[in-house]
């Protein structure tokens, strides 16, 4: 009974804008975070993938669809029991008696209209809706971890930048005093270059503070101390930064390769058999019975029973269009799913072309600010122009690097977004709680 469940289909473009027209393929398996070419990332990517509480909770909740999946299908139709009566008694004539009666029954359910069937579809759809949960749960501990060492990375660049801003601002300020023992320097010039390496050095601490908060995030993220996390960071290695070609593949990609997507789809799938389970439910239920009793009479008994639901049909009735409401919103959620997913992906392409281009210009422009510093330095010593212009020129390069790191963090986490968006990693280094079919189904 009930409608039988075929996979929905929903209209989608060829192509992303200014992206691929070359289908992607499987990419659940692409560890695509090793293209950073960071071994600290790829062993803390690893460790928390073992270890990250999220994605073990995940894993349990498999472990729970399966157990409820165990007791649907044949194991719901049969049912029995034993039991041993003993008690005490005393007849008309003062003798005491023990009785002791035992009883043995048992039955089975006919699935005449297909009601277990129905439940052990639901159940095994529910069983794969929670895999592809934990892949999703995956894919976000994979990009949560990600963001914070990007921007553990970017803080430990800005401080640097900012240390050697503030020698360089202290180079300034011994030059300018020496030309004041000379009679070359004024009392301002003195307090504008005081002020100038003052300032520098009040925005170092915060730096460091974001870069601390950041590793303590990973180390929540990996389930480890965070002195052990601390070690792990201790070689600088550079910020991170997009490598090689982003392959996207078509929106129809994501249907195969988004596990939030594909949970949706088999959500849809539960409900669906939901409605055949209420719909066999206002038809009459068969069943065979029978029970043996054995005591000072034995006796026993077998034969079929027919139970109408005819008092309750009109609260089955209710419940049957509440599971078909259910389906058709499980149906609206996967359609969302999709459309959401496939704007995720296209805005994260967008920014990660723009990001590109914003670094490149600022890659010109730090570039251009450290030769202005170093040209306006020398022609000061030589008394070609004024200490503001010297400052002016430290102010700007330390400004242009502090923006090439800032947008190398923003290209670097556009690209790890758009990773994500495709869908490319969830079953990297799953062996146990997922099989692959032919069509790229994950069961159990």
């Amino acid at each position: 009974m009930g409608p039988d469940y075929s996979e929905p289909r929903i209209e989608l473009p060829a192509r992303f804008v200014n992206g691929q027209s070359s289908a992607l393929a499987d990419a659940s398996q692409t560890a695509w975070w090793t293209a950073f070419g960071d071994p600290v990332l790829n062993q803390l990517v690893d460790i928390g993938l073992r270890q990250n509480l999220d994605v073990l909770a995940a894993v349990q909740r498999i472990e729970t669809a399966r157990a409820f999946a165990g007791a649907t299908g044949v194991p719901a139709q049969i049912d029995g029991g034993a039991s041993l009566d003993t008690r005490r008694a005393k007849g008309p004539n003062g003798q005491i008696t023990e009785p002791n009666t035992a009883t043995a029954d048992a039955f089975f359910v006919f699935d005449l209209f297909g009601r277990y069937r129905r439940e052990r579809e639901g159940a095994l759809a529910n069983i794969e809706a929670a895999q592809f949960d934990a892949g999703t749960v995956r894919l976000a501990y994979i990009a949560e971890l990600i963001d914070a060492y990007n921007q553990a990375r970017f803080f430990r660049e800005a401080s640097a930048i900012t240390q050697q801003s503030i020698a360089s601002r202290r180079r300034s300020l011994g030059f300018v005093q020496r030309k004041a023992d000379a009679g070359e320097a004024t009392d301002l010039e003195q307090a504008q270059a005081r002020s100038l390496l003052a300032t520098a050095q009040a925005g170092a601490p915060i730096l460091q503070g974001r870069y601390e908060q950041n590793v303590f995030r990973i180390a929540t993220l990996v389930a480890q101390p965070a002195d052990v996390v601390f070690q792990h960071m201790k070689p600088s290695r550079g910020q991170l930064r997009p490598r090689g070609a982003t392959p996207t593949g078509v929106p129809a990609d994501i249907l195969r390769n988004r596990p939030d997507v594909r949970s949706a789809e088999r959500n849809f799938a539960a409900a669906t058999a939901r409605v055949g389970v209420t719909e066999a439910q206002l038809y009459p239920s068969l069943s065979l019975e029978g029970a043996v009793t054995g005591g000072s009479v034995d006796t026993w008994s077998f034969g079929p029973s027919l139970v109408l639901p005819v008092l309750k049909r009109p609260l089955l009735l209710a419940n049957r269009r509440a599971a078909m409401s259910s389906a058709k919103e499980a149906e609206l959620v996967w359609r969302n799913s999709v459309l959401q997913a496939v704007e995720e992906t296209q805005s994260s392409l967008a920014l990660v072309r723009q990001w590109a281009r914003q670094v490149s210009a600022f890659q010109r422009a730090a570039n251009a600010a450290r030769e202005v510093q170093g040209l306006s330095r020398e022609s000061y010593e030589i008394g070609g122009s004024s200490l503001l212009d010297v400052i002016d020129a430290e102010r700007l390069s330390f400004e242009n690097r502090l923006s090439l790191a800032t947008s190398i963090r923003d290209w670097t986490s556009s690209y790890v977004r758009l990773q994500v968006s495709t869908g490319k990693g969830w079953l990297v280094g799953v062996d146990k709680y997922y099989v692959i079919k032919r069509d790229g189904r994950a069961t159990n």
